[in-house]
């Protein structure tokens, strides 16, 4: 049984008595007083005093009334929604993805414990495994211990992405040991939790790019020499 409820932008998980829920509030401004809801904290990462970014609300409720509330801001790579993989809850945190980065807030005062940029672009979700904690970025897959601290960090061939319309595989997939991955490309990937490739299936693409590539006399680069 998963530890999370999801329905339509809402993230709930319970926490002894009290429920702990995160949505989204787009038209929160930073240092506005005409913002539709006061949070007890606001927190942001240095790049929302310039670009407006991605707003995610934390509250507690104790019996459906709210006791603590928080406000996480970023805009330090791509915009960012509440989903199912936007947030985890380890121990007395609640860890949350908002663009690029982790915010982590104590539970359930909602205090700062760190703040850690995960991605040049966006992070998409993040996961708990093996004792730590990984996350789907845009551009890298990263380890991350539980005070923020990323322990390896690898790209693929391309962006970790997979935009077509009936996908029969999701880029990011957690397995016991492993992780399955799909880039832009189709191609895939193992990579087990300490960051090693332990197999790569080449697609149809992947092959037609690199013949192209060969044809105009550009060398097939390395991919994996880039993320060392």
């Amino acid at each position: 049984m998963s530890d999370y409820k999801y329905l339509n932008g809402l993230l709930s998980f319970n926490l002894g008595t009290l429920v702990v829920e995160l949505t989204n509030d787009p038209t929160y401004s930073i240092d506005s007083v005409d913002n539709n809801f006061t949070y007890d904290f606001a927190y942001r990462d240095e790049e929302s005093n310039v670009y407006g970014g991605s707003r995610h609300v934390v509250k507690i409720l104790s019996d459906g009334k709210i006791i603590q509330s928080a406000i996480v801001c970023g805009a330090g790579g791509g915009g960012t929604m509440i989903h199912p993989n936007s947030a985890v809850m380890v121990d007395a945190a609640i860890i949350i993805c908002c663009s690029n980065k982790l915010f982590s807030l104590s539970l359930p005062d909602l205090r700062l414990n760190w703040l850690t940029a995960v991605d040049i672009a966006t992070c998409f979700g993040i996961y708990k495994a093996d004792g730590g904690l990984f996350t789907h970025g845009e551009l890298t897959v990263a380890r991350i211990n539980m005070e923020g601290q990323i322990i390896w960090q690898t790209g693929l061939r391309d962006i970790i992405v997979n935009i077509e319309e009936n996908r029969t595989q999701n880029e990011f997939v957690m397995h016991d040991n492993y992780i399955n991955l799909m880039d832009f490309k189709s191609n895939t990937y193992q990579l087990d939790f300490n960051g090693k490739f332990i197999g790569e299936q080449i697609s149809e693409e992947q092959k037609q790019w690199d013949l192209w590539l060969s044809k105009i006399n550009r060398p097939v680069a390395p991919w994996w020499k880039f993320w060392k």
